[in-house]
C-alpha cells in the first residue's frame, strides 16, 4: 500500500520541487549573463529525482551526488552559498573554489556530503568503500549513490555494485536513467533499457520508478533506504528525459528525439503534474501556487544581486595547505 503523507509533507515536497525549478531557469539565465563561468549541466525537467531522493532520507544519511543534481543539493546547502559558489566568488561554499561539482562536507554534524568524482562511475566503488567503513563502524546511516546511465556502462559500475553486495554495505545506487550520456543515446550505450537489470548480476535486488512523479521517487526511495539499513544494498533506476543539452550553450542539434522532448514538457512535467495532483486534492490553491511563485522568484533575484557583488577568493586564500591538503594534519575542514 502506497505511503500517505500528510498535508506540510507534501507542501514541503511542492515547495521544494517549485523552487528547484525556479532555480533551475535563475541559473540558466545566469550562465548567459555570464555569471557562471564554468559548465552548468542543468536538472530542467529532473527535479523532482533531486527533490524526492533527498526528502526521504535522513540528515544524517550520507549523499554522493551529480552534476546534474542542484535541486537535491540546495535543500541541504543554503541555496545563497550555492549560488555564489556557482559564481565561482567569495561568499559561495567553498568561497567560489569548488563550483557545484566538487562540494563535499564530511563533518559529523555537517552536511553529509560525500567527495564525488569527474570520472565517469568512480564515484560508484568509492562510496561503496565509504559505505562499508560507515558499517565497520557500526553506524546505522545509509551512504546514497547517484550517478546517471552512462555511469553504469563502466567497469567500475560493477566493482562497486558487487563489492557492496559481498560486504552488505548500507548503499543505494540511485540511477538516473534520462536517455542521454552526454550526447549518446541510450540505445548506442546499452542493450537494456532498464539499466538496473545489470545490477541482478551482482547480486543486488533492483527497482524501477517514474522519475517526474515526486510521489512515486519519494515512495521508491523510502523502501530502498529503509532496505539499505537493514543489510540489504539495493539499485533504483529512475526514467526521465533531460530536456536541455549535456550543459546550457551547447546546443540540442546533435539530438533526433525533439519531439520527445517536447511531449515530455507538456504532458510529462513533474512540476506541473504535481500541481494538478495537490489541486486536486484540495492542498493548495492556484493563490498559493501564485504566491510562492512570486516570493520565491524575488528571493532568488535578490540573491543572485547580492552574490554577484561578491568578491573573488584571493590567490592567498585559495591556495593554502587547507585547501590543498584538507585533513585533519594540516587543521583542514571539508
Amino acid at each position: 500500500m502506497d505511503k500517505i503523507y500528510t498535508k506540510e509533507e507534501l507542501l514541503d515536497m511542492y515547495r521544494n520541487l517549485k523552487f528547484g525549478r525556479l532555480f533551475t531557469l535563475k541559473m540558466h539565465e545566469a550562465v548567459y549573463k555570464g555569471l557562471i563561468r564554468s559548465s552548468f549541466h542543468t536538472p530542467y525537467g529532473q527535479e523532482a529525482i533531486g527533490v524526492g531522493v533527498v526528502s526521504a532520507m535522513r540528515k544524517t544519511d550520507w549523499l554522493a551526488y551529480t552534476h546534474r543534481f542542484q535541486t537535491g543539493m540546495i535543500m541541504r546547502y543554503d541555496p545563497y552559498g550555492f549560488i555564489a559558489e556557482l559564481f565561482g566568488l567569495y561568499d559561495g561554499i567553498k568561497n567560489g573554489t569548488a563550483f557545484d561539482y566538487h562540494l563535499a562536507d564530511l563533518n559529523e554534524t555537517g552536511k553529509h556530503i560525500l567527495f564525488i568524482l569527474g570520472t565517469l562511475g568512480g564515484t560508484i566503488p568509492m562510496n561503496t568503500g565509504f559505505a562499508w567503513a560507515r558499517k565497520m563502524q557500526g553506524k546505522d546511516d545509509v551512504c546514497v549513490v547517484v550517478h546517471g546511465d552512462g555511469g553504469c556502462s563502466e567497469g567500475a559500475a560493477y566493482e562497486g555494485w558487487n563489492l557492496a553486495a559481498l560486504h552488505k554495505t548500507p548503499n543505494v545506487y540511485v540511477i538516473v536513467n534520462n536517455g542521454w550520456a552526454m550526447t549518446v543515446p541510450l540505445r548506442r550505450e546499452s542493450a537494456v533499457e532498464d539499466i538496473s537489470a545489470k545490477a541482478a548480476a551482482c547480486g543486488l535486488p533492483a527497482q524501477v520508478a517514474d522519475g517526474n512523479n515526486i510521489l512515486k521517487v519519494r515512495r521508491v526511495m523510502e523502501q530502498a533506504l529503509e532496505m539499505a539499513r537493514n543489510g540489504q544494498p539495493n539499485v533504483v533506476e529512475f526514467k526521465t528525459l533531460r530536456w536541455e543539452a549535456h550543459f546550457v550553450g551547447q546546443g540540442n542539434d546533435y539530438r533526433d528525439d525533439k519531439e520527445k522532448i517536447q511531449a515530455s514538457m507538456e504532458d510529462d512535467d513533474c512540476v506541473k503534474n504535481f500541481e494538478r495532483t495537490l489541486l486536486a486534492q484540495g492542498v493548495l490553491d492556484q493563490a498559493y501556487i501564485d504566491q510562492f511563485t512570486a516570493e520565491s522568484q524575488q528571493h532568488l533575484d535578490e540573491m543572485v544581486e547580492r552574490a554577484a557583488q561578491s568578491r573573488k577568493s584571493t590567490y592567498d586564500e585559495i591556495y593554502t595547505m587547507e585547501h590543498l591538503y584538507a585533513t585533519p594534519e594540516t587543521g583542514g575542514k571539508l
